[in-house]
């Protein structure tokens, strides 16, 4: 420190010049204001911990935020998929239930078939003893096309002209079947039985018819 007197420098502690003897100012420390500054200091940092502290809530504010938006969207979505999913398949399970009944009303009925029944015909046989002998048989054109088996024994006076031998025919489609017999009899027969079968041999029906034995076509 410098003596105010005669500008010696003396050290900061001393009180009188070691020169001239003068007495020294003594510097007192400003307590006061030493305190408003260390006071100052601490509030400026206590500022600066509340800023970062209120910065940091803000973040996680946004963040919790973000988070709840974003997982929101999410389940959203997924809602929004199960349910436009649920949607296309009750859509398409209609869809196809209509396809299906456009098909079947498109689909021709069909018809049951009913059981083949013999309605009629007749009996021809030639001039001579010795010619064939030719059946007409009446089934019903709803059966044109269908496949079947018949059996025709022939007879004179009780007894068998032939074997009555299992002949496969289809029904024309005049609902007739056209059976001759394998071969001409020494008589004219007087006596027939037909039994018509299935394709599976299962016996459909059965008729007797009782002939005069001449030539010439006989209708039953």
């Amino acid at each position: 420190m410098k003596c105010p007197n005669c500008q010696s420098e003396n050290s900061d502690t001393a009180k009188f010049c070691k020169k001239c003897g003068s007495a020294l100012e003594v510097k007192t420390i400003d307590h006061e204001s030493m305190i408003n500054s260390m006071s100052g200091a601490k509030q400026s940092g206590d500022n600066n911990t509340k800023i970062i502290i209120i910065a940091l809530a803000v973040i996680a504010v946004v963040l919790a935020g973000a988070f709840i938006y974003m997982y929101s969207s999410g389940n959203s979505a997924d809602s929004s998929g199960s349910s436009n999913a649920l949607a296309d398949k009750n859509t398409t399970q209609v869809d196809d239930k209509q396809d299906d009944a456009s098909v079947k009303a498109s689909e021709p009925e069909k018809k049951a078939k009913s059981s083949m029944k013999i309605r009629g015909g007749s009996f021809s046989t030639g001039s001579a003893d010795a010619d064939k002998t030719y059946a007409e048989i009446n089934v019903g054109t709803e059966h044109a096309g269908e496949d079947v088996i018949v059996q025709i024994w022939y007879s004179r006076d009780g007894n068998t002209l032939n074997h009555g031998n299992m002949v496969p025919a289809s029904v024309h489609s005049d609902g007739y079947l056209y059976i001759s017999s394998a071969d001409a009899y020494k008589y004219y027969p007087d006596y027939a039985t037909i039994n018509l079968y299935d394709s599976n041999s299962n016996l459909l029906d059965t008729q007797s018819v009782s002939l005069s034995p001449k030539s010439g076509t006989q209708y039953f």
